[in-house]
């Protein structure tokens, strides 16, 4: 049962449908460049090209498991958690106090789509360009960049959810932790 002032909020992520039919056409590509190096395999043989055939296999399982789980990213949020979950790559419960706060940010085409990470502990999880919504973590997650095989623990996630604004209205600015800026400032006068 929920209170009438505690009502959940269910975000879901822009352009996720636009995401998938790249990821499925992706997929399709690795199909058929797998069966033409199959195909070259069985009429010339050399162990090289039934590795890149099988290699094409395992991308395009890989692919097309990821269409198929790309429509069901969300982030919910209710009082005491929030759920996000986004294709293979996350899919983890944080609790709401952990979060210190969100910011708009610019999602420029030119940084891409899918998931990204500039490695300083911030990581992107984008199926749209325009303005996405920036979480900041007081306790780290972690991410899959490349599933089971390279994850990164994250501070700040950057979501293109719909509606950034209401994200960022439910949890407000992050707010500067006062020990951090008193040792910082304490630093700057030593040197």
């Amino acid at each position: 049962m929920t209170n009438a002032g505690h009502v959940p909020l269910l975000f879901s992520f822009r352009g996720i449908r636009f995401l998938q039919v790249i990821v499925a056409v992706a997929a399709g590509a690795m199909a058929i460049a797998g069966v033409i190096v199959l195909k070259s395999y069985i009429d010339e043989g050399g162990i090289g090209q039934l590795l890149m055939g099988i290699l094409f296999g395992v991308l395009f399982l890989w692919m097309f498991g990821m269409a198929l789980r790309l429509p069901t990213s969300f982030i919910a949020i209710s009082q005491e958690r929030m759920r996000l979950r986004y294709g293979g790559f996350v899919d983890t419960i944080v609790e709401t106090r952990d979060v210190a706060g969100a910011r708009l940010v610019p999602g420029p085409w030119w940084r891409g789509l899918g998931v990204r990470t500039g490695l300083g502990g911030g990581v992107a999880l984008v199926a749209a360009w325009g303005t996405a919504a920036e979480l900041t973590l007081k306790e780290p997650i972690r991410i899959w960049i490349i599933p089971r095989l390279w994850r990164v623990k994250a501070t700040r996630v950057v979501v293109s959810v719909r509606n950034p604004q209401k994200l960022v209205d439910r949890f407000g600015p992050v707010k500067a932790e006062p020990q951090k800026s008193a040792a910082a400032s304490s630093k700057r006068k030593r040197r």
